[in-house]
């Protein structure tokens, strides 16, 4: 094929995007992205940001990641195995145990360079041919992807449901190893998996359960130590993964499991092995932010507090449980003209729209963080309350609420 050819085609399978209102393009910020938004000379308010603790322009986390650079240098120049293990990381490894599992001696955790390869590596290293993976239907597209690469039989169940996925594992009793994958924090929708009911199936069915933490981890359970905190049992059947660029404001990926798996991927996990490991600001930040965390509460309760606040505002049970409040318009073109209407008031919000959800379930994603005021939490709320209403029907919070809550 030609290079004119091949330009040609490609430029026919961007227009079908523009047309279909799916076009996407970056949106560079000429400031670091708080709560106030800069960029194309202009400021807004922003309501999109996974920096639930407000902790990426804390000045503890700044200061340790600059004192980071200047001991250790700017990177950390091979992978893991190879020399790119310094101090840092196990430090901050071990601090990890500590803030999920209680540093429990029989736990380890490993880090990872993003939540997308924590979970292919996870996914890829755990299951093969002869294993079942159960796949909730909303998951991310990283456990979506980790499971197509591991070649394991991959079954989905209908979303958030104990007695769909009881079923569906009872009729696969000849799977060498089983599965049972989710999300903690579903980061479209904000609700909560079923966690107790599905480790309850799992230890009946003698499977495992792997738990992405990514939008849960300085969210949920006591001190924010995510879902899995929530529950005061000491065997679990659980498996489980977290990132360190939302709650905790870095970047990069963590996994907490029993030491014969954190083996196992060091061994085994071809995205572990082959990537230059974290570069030391990141690890350094992450580390400091599960300190602070393990020394005070209060970052998280003051999120708690501000979620309160918005479900409130938008006529919502103040049980809502995570930041995360999705505001479906339906069609593409419904939600980029309430993108707009939130724009002109001020209102950083980006519109969702497929493939990251499914056709006719656009919708703007509202995200709270502990660092908004509660005057720019009711006026945000006012400004959707007034957004203009498709097909005569106004946009509304889409009620999936955690049954955690319920």
């Amino acid at each position: 094929m030609s290079v004119a050819k091949l330009q040609a085609e490609l430029r026919a399978e961007l227009e079908t995007i523009r047309a279909a209102g799916r076009w996407r393009e970056l949106r560079p910020a000429q400031g670091p992205p708080t709560v106030a938004f800069l960029g194309r000379e202009r400021q807004w308010i922003n309501f999109s940001s996974n920096d639930y603790l407000g902790l990426a322009s804390h000045p503890r986390l700044i200061a340790a990641a600059q004192a980071a650079t200047a001991r250790w240098g700017a990177g950390a120049t091979a992978s893991r195995l190879i020399c790119g293990t310094l101090a840092l990381h196990t430090d901050l490894e071990a601090a990890l145990v500590n803030f999920k599992v209680g540093g429990r001696s029989d736990y380890r955790a490993l880090l990872f360079n993003s939540g997308y390869q924590a979970n292919l590596s996870l996914l890829t290293a755990l299951a093969d041919a002869p294993d079942v993976i159960f796949s909730d239907a909303l998951n991310h597209a990283s456990l979506i992807d980790g499971c197509r690469l591991s070649r394991a039989s991959v079954v989905v169940y209908r979303h958030c449901d104990v007695a769909d996925l009881r079923a569906k594992v009872a009729a696969h009793p000849q799977a060498r190893r089983k599965l049972i994958v989710t999300d903690a924090v579903f980061s479209m929708d904000g609700d909560v998996a079923p966690l107790g009911e599905l480790l309850d199936l799992a230890e009946a069915a003698g499977a495992w359960v792997v738990l992405d933490e990514a939008h849960a981890t300085g969210v949920l359970g006591p001190g924010g130590r995510g879902l899995a905190a929530t529950l005061e049992r000491d065997e679990l059947p659980l498996i489980v993964m977290g990132t360190l660029g939302k709650a905790l404001g870095s970047f990069g990926a963590f996994v907490v499991a029993p030491s014969v798996v954190i083996e196992l991927l060091i061994n085994r996990a071809r995205p572990f092995i082959f990537t230059t490991a974290l570069p030391p600001a990141p690890v350094a930040a992450a580390l400091e932010a599960v300190r602070l965390l393990m020394e005070s509460d209060a970052p998280v309760r003051a999120l708690r507090a501000n979620i309160i606040r918005l479900a409130t505002a938008l006529g919502l049970e103040p049980t809502w449980p995570t930041p995360i409040f999705p505001i479906v318009c339906g069609t593409e073109q419904a939600t980029l003209a309430a993108m707009q209407a939130l724009d002109e008031r001020g209102f950083y919000v980006v519109a969702i729209r497929p493939p990251t959800v499914p056709p006719g379930a656009s919708r703007l994603r509202l995200t709270v963080t502990a660092a908004h005021t509660e005057e720019q939490i009711a006026a945000v709320a006012e400004a959707i309350q007034a957004l203009p209403r498709p097909a005569g029907r106004p946009p509304t919070v889409l009620q999936t609420v955690a049954r955690a809550a319920e």
